[in-house]
């Protein structure tokens, strides 16, 4: 069976958000204008999406009826995509720190009606290679500076799954990394990923011995050959704005790295939590999900139906980015 796909792009134009819808069978785009004030959306994300730490403290204050009021901004969705099909996600500006996907359409969750996939931009879709799946040669690192009881458990129990052995703790070395984007099919890290506020190129995984391997240095890998990259660390996925929505950061460095999809994190994340989310994310791929975005989908309902993993401050904070297949 053919999977559809539905494209949403979202557009700040003057005091409005624009929505685009785009799919194969329609012959012209759909458009709608979703009523949103601009400066009270930007002091709730700066209020309740500027880390893991304040995710965490909205939730455990009862407040997210107030995330969930923002619905407005998934709704055109409902009209745009069956349940089942693919969606991809384009945000814009200060969209890209949210997870859209955590929104109710037509009562739940866009994630539970809907596979759900993003992009930093639209024009980079095109450049983005395919993923092909299948029995893919897997890297597993995990806890390069010796502190993440979690992470080393969850590269120990991926490494299991993925049939290799897992490097771990001080053999996190940036050779040993380097080595397994350019050999393995899927590389897995587990560990300590760090945001840099005044220079989003310096944003990076944390290696053994101190060492960094930062976005700056993946835009000056030549191609890999990793197709899939997971970074099961703290605000992998964040990068920050540039002129033109051109996000610069380790999502954009690995795609320009020619890495087909990443799965990344929106906030800091809890160790227990995110090491089940993977476990199950890989699970299901090795049990033939239809797709990577369809394995995703999976291990986040997984996740919030688990005693006190309910909230979205631990099933949401993973997004793929990139080839959905």
């Amino acid at each position: 069976m053919v999977t559809r796909t539905v494209l949403v792009e979202y557009a700040f134009l003057g005091r409005e958000l624009v929505v685009f819808g785009v799919r194969a069978d329609w012959e012209r785009p759909r458009v709608a204008v979703v009523p949103v004030d601009r400066a009270e959306l930007a002091s709730f994300v700066e209020s309740h999406f500027g880390s893991g730490d304040q995710v965490r403290d909205m939730v455990d204050l009862g407040m997210e009826d107030v995330w969930l009021g923002h619905a407005a901004l998934v709704a055109p969705i409902a009209a745009w995509a069956e349940p089942g099909d693919v969606v991809y996600l384009v945000p814009h500006n200060l969209l890209h720190y949210l997870p859209l996907h955590a929104l109710p359409v037509d009562g739940t969750p866009l994630i539970e009606r809907n596979p759900v996939v993003y992009s930093p931009s639209t024009s980079i879709l095109s450049k983005i290679p395919s993923r092909v799946g299948g029995r893919e040669r897997a890297a597993v690192f995990g806890d390069s500076r010796g502190d993440l009881a979690h992470a080393n458990a969850e590269a120990k129990g991926l490494g299991a799954l993925l049939e290799t052995d897992p490097v771990l703790g001080p053999n996190v070395t940036r050779a040993a990394v380097l080595q397994g984007f350019a050999t393995a099919d899927i590389v897995h890290i587990a560990g300590h990923g760090m945001f840099d506020v005044a220079d989003a190129m310096g944003s990076g995984v944390l290696l053994a011995d101190g060492d960094l391997l930062t976005a700056a240095d993946v835009f000056g890998l030549p191609p890999v050959r990793a197709s899939l990259v997971t970074l099961s660390g703290c605000e992998t996925g964040v990068s920050r704005n540039r002129l033109g929505d051109e996000l610069i950061g380790l999502t954009r460095a690995f795609l320009y790295a020619r890495t087909s999809a990443m799965l990344v994190s929106l906030w800091t994340v809890a160790d227990s939590s995110t090491a089940y989310l993977m476990g199950r994310f890989y699970q299901h791929l090795r049990d033939g999900a239809a797709s990577t975005a369809h394995a995703l989908q999976r291990a986040a309902l997984d996740t919030r139906s688990s005693p006190g993993w309910s909230s979205l401050y631990h099933w949401a904070p993973f997004v793929l980015i990139g080839d959905w297949r």
